[in-house]
């Protein structure tokens, strides 16, 4: 017999966890900054803290501590456990994560963002957030994409730098920015920041934009045929 559909549970109501009243504590990064948050919150959205907060794992009786994680983006994912969004708006985002505000550029500003929102995406992956992970991919990929006839944004080189190192090969984020590179970039953007970068683009990234552009060339693709769901999890 087939397998019957597995149904999802419906996410708690925010004013039925605060009257259960039942508060879980997460310490994290090296200076342990600690987090007091809604256990029915977040043991909905996340099997990784299910399991850590029901008992199974014994120290989570004092709380649990992830040194590894970077408190930006454990402040994004608790933005999220609350509102379920994520802000569209590139500052915004960068208030929500509660970022240094005194970032040099507008372009540091932009690859800050985009690493931020990918690194987002990583934490939802490794602590089994599936919803978290894939809306903070897509944000990414939106944010690349303005709409109304407005033409499309190449991404940063540090953020090229950066995901080329930490993303799985065809993660399709990877693809989008071969994509984009190809058809909205043109050498007249760039400041003396990103030609300073110009060195460091992985190997992988500058062979993919030469298989790539050959391909669109042959095509007679253009950046307004690119879509974003085209890059969507």
């Amino acid at each position: 017999m087939p397998e019957k559909p597995k149904i999802r549970q419906v996410a708690p109501i925010l004013g039925s966890a605060a009257a259960n009243g039942e508060m879980v504590t997460v310490f994290i990064g090296p200076t342990r900054k600690r987090y007091s948050i809604y256990k029915d919150l977040i043991c909905h959205h996340s099997e990784y803290f299910r399991v850590a907060f029901n008992g199974l794992w014994q120290e989570s009786d004092k709380g649990l501590t992830l040194e590894d994680v970077e408190i930006e983006v454990f402040n994004l994912f608790v933005h999220w456990l609350y509102t379920q969004e994520l802000p569209k708006d590139m500052s915004l985002l960068l208030q929500a994560a509660g970022t240094d505000a005194q970032l040099a550029s507008e372009d540091s500003e932009y690859s800050h963002w985009g690493i931020l929102l990918l690194k987002s995406c990583i934490f939802g992956d490794r602590f089994f957030a599936p919803d978290f992970h894939r809306l903070s991919h897509n944000v990414f990929v939106d944010g690349h994409f303005p709409g109304k006839g407005e033409p499309a944004f190449s991404a940063a080189y540090k953020t090229i730098i950066w995901s080329f190192s930490n993303l799985p090969e065809g993660n399709p984020v990877l693809s989008m920015m071969v994509d984009l590179q190809c058809l909205a970039w043109n050498a007249e953007d760039d400041n003396e920041e990103e030609k300073q970068l110009l060195p460091q683009l992985p190997h992988e990234f500058l062979v993919a934009c030469m298989l790539r552009q050959s391909v669109l060339k042959t095509l007679k693709t253009t950046d307004d045929k690119l879509k974003a769901c085209d890059y969507y999890m």
